[in-house]
C-alpha cells in the first residue's frame, strides 16, 4: 500500500506513534533518554513523513505505526443467528460483529510488514480469526462474561500484524496459526 508521506497526521496518530515508543522502551530497544527526545519529535510531528524517521529502526511491527495503518471506510461483516466465512480487503479497516452468530476471518495470505485494523466484537457470538504462522497479533479488545484467546506460538518480529480491538460480551474471539482449509 503506497503512502503519501505528506498527508497531515491527526492526534489519534500521534498518540499511536506515542505508543509505540513505549512499548519499544519496554521491549530495550530505547534508552530513556531516546524515548524521551523521540516522543518531542512525536508531538511536535505534522506529517506522515515527519514519523518515518523517528519509528524506523524500531522493527516492521512497531515502525508501521499510524503510517502504515490501513485507511479509509471500514470493511463491515456482520451476522445474526448465522455463520459467514470471508477473507476480507486488508487494505482498509475491517469491523465485524457476531450476534447469536459466527464470523470466520481467512487472514493468512497477509504478506511480511502489512498491517490490519480488526475490530472483533460479539454478543452471544463468536469471531474466529485464522492466520499465518509468521503473524503477530495484537489484542487490545475487553471482555465481558465471554474469552478471547490467541492461540499457537508468537512470532519474532518481521511478519504481518494485526492489531485487534472490540468487545466480546457472553461471546469469543479466538485466533487459530497456519491455514485451515
Amino acid at each position: 500500500m503506497g503512502t503519501d508521506l505528506t498527508i497531515r497526521i491527526s492526534d489519534e496518530d500521534r498518540a499511536a506513534a506515542a505508543r509505540a515508543l513505549d512499548v519499544a522502551v519496554a521491549d530495550g530497544r530505547l534508552s530513556w533518554t531516546e524515548h524521551a527526545e523521540r516522543s518531542e519529535t512525536v508531538w511536535a510531528a505534522r506529517t506522515r513523513g515527519d514519523l518515518v524517521p523517528v519509528l524506523a529502526d524500531l522493527g516492521p511491527e512497531l515502525a508501521a505505526g499510524p503510517i502504515g495503518r490501513p485507511t479509509g471506510t471500514p470493511q463491515r461483516i456482520e451476522v445474526t443467528l448465522s455463520k459467514v466465512i470471508r477473507t476480507p480487503d486488508t487494505t482498509r479497516p475491517i469491523e465485524a460483529f457476531a450476534k447469536f452468530g459466527a464470523v470466520f476471518l481467512d487472514l493468512t495470505a497477509l504478506r511480511p510488514g502489512e498491517r490490519v485494523e480488526l475490530s472483533a466484537s460479539s454478543f452471544c457470538g463468536k469471531v474466529v480469526l485464522h492466520v499465518g504462522h509468521d503473524t503477530q497479533v495484537i489484542d487490545d479488545g475487553d471482555v465481558w462474561l465471554g474469552k478471547r484467546k490467541v492461540l499457537g506460538t508468537p512470532p519474532g518480529p518481521g511478519g504481518p500484524v494485526v492489531h485487534v480491538t472490540g468487545r466480546s460480551s457472553l461471546g469469543h474471539f479466538k485466533v487459530f496459526r497456519g491455514s485451515w482449509r
